[in-house]
């Protein structure tokens, strides 16, 4: 199994309008409320499958569950197609399939926005400490394409109401994206919290590749954009194997404006760099547009800061009016189909 980046015919990709940045999407087309994408090849298109572009959950070597760009069979049933592939699927090098092998995705069936996931073989023959990555991999893989928003599992015919290993609970309702992914050690207090996810970042041969992490927030924060900027200059949880792009001392200097979905954002000035001149990285970008899009359910956000005006990005450009996230979180390695 080997990276690729070819070029497809595609039905959705982020919006991109003529101010707004999308980190190297060069299409014009309208956004998906689900992060899967239908393809044909072009260089033969009479007589190419048609497939999905789903983003699954996958394993790193640092144990952190991490979004992946898979090309997966297109059916009527994409979440069984998708949880198949988690079974039994291959990966790019340093990633490996979540669910252990031999376990068989029965079905899938969605109903009230809640999915109901059907296993059996070998899928309770995992270690107890992947227990919780397992169930937050299933979770966000299923619930990625916009039909449900909860996930139960029966195995062997039965309705788990805890997983059925460790015993971690779930609950009648269905696990969901808000229950977390990666939770931090020292953020796995519940209390009275509420749940926040953040990007960081991770590293292997092939380059960086991001990372949600969950952390809890106090149950009355109201302004998710400030806690989320709040979070990511905290930095990841030591020995975790993630960096955080944002420079030290990083934060909002006035309260966002948010309207239509787009966040403008008053930082002060650490968030440059210096090369001659100051700059902002896209490295705090990105990561920085994944977290308000999956926190903060923001589209688009502009970038002010302190005392600067006419910022630019490191390559010299003018940072853009506006920036969207990719449709993809790491949309730059990808599985080939072939």
């Amino acid at each position: 199994m080997r990276v690729y980046k070819k070029t497809f015919v595609a039905a959705a990709v982020m919006v991109m309008s003529g101010c707004s940045y999308s980190f190297g999407n060069d299409s014009e087309t309208d956004a998906l409320p689900k992060r899967v994408v239908y393809t044909e090849e072009v260089d033969s298109p009479a007589s190419a499958d048609e497939t999905i572009m789903a983003e699954l959950y996958v394993m790193d070597e640092n144990d952190l569950v991490v979004p992946q760009m898979v090309p997966v069979e297109k059916t009527e049933n994409e979440e069984k197609a998708a949880l198949q592939y988690l079974a039994a699927g291959e990966f790019t090098d340093g990633f490996r399939a979540p669910l252990p092998e031999g376990t068989v995705v029965e079905d899938v069936t969605i109903q009230d926005k809640t999915a109901v996931v059907s296993l059996s073989g070998s899928f309770e023959k995992y270690a107890p400490e992947d227990e919780a990555n397992i169930a937050a991999a299933i979770t966000w893989t299923v619930t990625g394409f916009g039909k449900a928003d909860r996930v139960l599992i029966d195995m062997d015919g039965e309705r788990l109401e805890t997983m059925p290993v460790a015993g971690m609970p779930i609950a009648a309702s269905g696990m969901k994206r808000e229950d977390g992914i990666n939770m931090d050690a020292d953020y796995a207090e519940l209390g009275a919290t509420k749940p926040l996810t953040v990007y960081f970042t991770a590293q292997n041969e092939d380059g960086p590749y991001y990372v949600p992490v969950t952390r809890r927030i106090s149950a009355d924060t109201t302004d998710l954009i400030s806690a989320a900027v709040s979070e990511m200059s905290k930095g990841p949880e030591a020995g975790s194997g993630l960096s955080s792009e944002f420079m030290p001392g990083t934060k909002l200097v006035d309260a966002p404006s948010v309207q239509n979905g787009r966040a403008v954002l008053y930082f002060n000035d650490a968030i440059l760099e210096e090369n001659g001149e100051p700059f902002i990285s896209s490295r705090v970008l990105k990561p920085l547009a994944f977290t308000l899009a999956e926190s903060a359910g923001i589209e688009s956000i502009s970038i002010q800061v302190d005392g600067h005006e006419n910022i630019k990005l490191e390559t010299g450009e003018q940072v853009p009016a506006s920036i969207t996230a990719p449709l993809f979180v790491n949309e730059e390695i990808a599985v080939s189909a072939e």
